[in-house]
């Protein structure tokens, strides 16, 4: 059973489905309009590898490399 996200071209809310067919109709949980757009999402696969090393993207937790904790940055405080 898959979990797709929609967004919902009326009010913009973005909602979770398990969605049991492909006939199946979903409408939106804030407005109840069926116009939805179905978005990509990222899933969740384990790998058959195991765990291993995470990899470095060069950026701290906004994206800047260095910016973590430093004064101003989005995670000082």
């Amino acid at each position: 059973m898959p979990i797709y996200e929609y967004k919902c071209e009326d009010c913009g809310a973005v909602s979770e489905f398990i969605v049991f067919s492909a006939d199946e109709e979903v409408a939106c949980r804030s407005c109840s309009s069926p116009k939805l757009t179905k978005l990509m999402s990222a899933h969740n696969t384990p790998s058959s590898s195991g765990p291993g090393p995470m990899p470095n993207f060069g950026g701290g937790c906004c994206g800047t490399p260095g910016s973590c904790g430093s004064p101003g940055g989005c995670c000082a405080g």
